[in-house]
């Protein structure tokens, strides 16, 4: 029988985060049943938004968590912060190198006063190296990882970056691993422990192809559109109505998929033949399927396609995809607090992923946090009053 906890429950986090790589992280660690507690400015986190704009960056990195407000560039606030630290699990933060050592709130700081704290730290370059001291974005990380030199259409000069922060989510989905091997590591031998990964490695490690042909043939990556470097056709194809992508990686697949087209031929084609072949002519090759594809509009080569088990589909739009069947049907979206929300995407069958609560308001959970943690009604009323604290 499934629990109505995660599995991380009973695991409090402090999240001293900001923007999008941290917060992901930690929310990950949220639905997946830890307590996470958001640490914002008494202002708010700038990804908060404006009033008047219904979308709100926040909402979506920061739902299941709850929220308190503190200053802790002030002595007082910093000391808070070390005190919610002693009976913390795991401290994730997001900001420059050495910026929370200065203000008492470092992992040698917090280690002093919970040695088995699990201390998270993501940057943009990493906290060791020439350009430790760099700020880091997703799209600088993106266009100094390579990925920028070898993404976009064939034969263009502009570079194009993917269409989603992918190293500031990897980093967060990083992180995460990261720390539940450390809670694993703890739980075997008591000991907490300091981990760090940055936006750079983050995207980095998923060049694994271009990395493994520049390492063993001295192959530079270029931009090769929706294709794939080892294999054809795996591409975006257009039909009469609009495009379709299509992923034949192995001979059997290729065979199935010319008869399902009506173009048994092309099997035994000289040019076509082998998949190093097709390859090699694949600007030929993608000529002549769209001749033919060009005939019936998407739907009717996605169902006809899908249906001889060859890898196949339309291009949606992501009001298309939210809307797709077999996204309602494995639940992605979940309803809370009269909002909607795309959950963490793992299903675990004694220990289900679920949003307890959406996006809190600033400082909300505050007052039951201090108290929680030893501070009297008189404490968090003086803090509050000096503008320690948001209530």
């Amino acid at each position: 029988m499934a629990s109505s906890q995660g599995a991380l429950n009973g695991l409090k986090v402090l999240d001293c985060t900001h923007v999008i790589a941290g917060a992901y992280c930690s929310m990950l660690l949220a639905d997946l049943g830890a307590d996470v507690i958001k640490i914002e400015p008494l202002g708010g986190e700038v990804t908060r938004g404006r009033a008047e704009i219904p979308f709100k960056p926040y909402d979506f990195v920061n739902r299941n968590k709850r929220a308190i407000a503190v200053d802790m560039a002030t002595p007082e606030g910093a000391e808070i912060i070390q005190k919610l630290a002693k009976t913390s699990d795991i401290f994730v933060e997001n900001y420059r190198p050495g910026a929370l050592d200065r203000m008492g709130l470092g992992y040698e700081q917090l280690k002093a006063v919970n040695p088995e704290l699990i201390y998270a730290s993501i940057s943009g370059f990493g906290q060791t190296g020439p350009y430790r001291n760099r700020g880091g974005l997703d799209l600088v990380a993106q266009a100094m990882s390579g990925i920028m030199s070898f993404t976009g259409e064939i034969g263009t000069e502009r570079p194009v970056a993917a269409g989603v922060p992918l190293s500031d989510l990897n980093s967060g989905v990083f992180t995460a691993l990261g720390i539940v091997s450390a809670v694993n590591h703890r739980t075997n031998t008591g000991e907490g422990q300091y981990l760090e990964t940055s936006l750079f490695e983050s995207a980095m490690a998923y060049t694994m192809w271009e990395t493994g042909m520049a390492l063993t043939m001295g192959v530079v990556a270029e931009p090769a559109g929706t294709r794939h470097r080892l294999a054809a056709p795996y591409e975006a194809l257009k039909a009469a109505d609009g495009f379709l992508v299509v992923g034949v990686n192995s001979q059997k697949l290729w065979s199935r998929f010319c008869d399902v087209i009506g173009a048994p031929e092309l099997k035994d084609d000289p040019a076509f033949a082998e998949n190093h072949l097709r390859v090699e002519n694949r600007d030929a090759l993608q000529a002549k399927l769209e001749a033919i594809l060009a005939v019936h509009p998407v739907a009717h080569w996605v169902e006809l396609i899908t249906a001889q088990g060859v890898p196949c589909g339309p291009i949606n739009t992501i009001t298309q995809a939210l809307e797709d069947p077999q996204a309602n049907d494995r639940g992605f979206l979940q309803e809370v607090d009269g909002r909607t929300f795309p959950r963490a995407p793992i299903t675990m069958s004694q220990t289900p992923v679920s949003l307890k609560r959406g996006p809190a308001a600033i400082g909300e959970h505050t007052s039951d946090v201090l108290r929680d943690a030893g501070f009297s009604a008189a404490d968090i009323e003086s803090l509050s009053s000096k503008r320690v604290i948001g209530l």
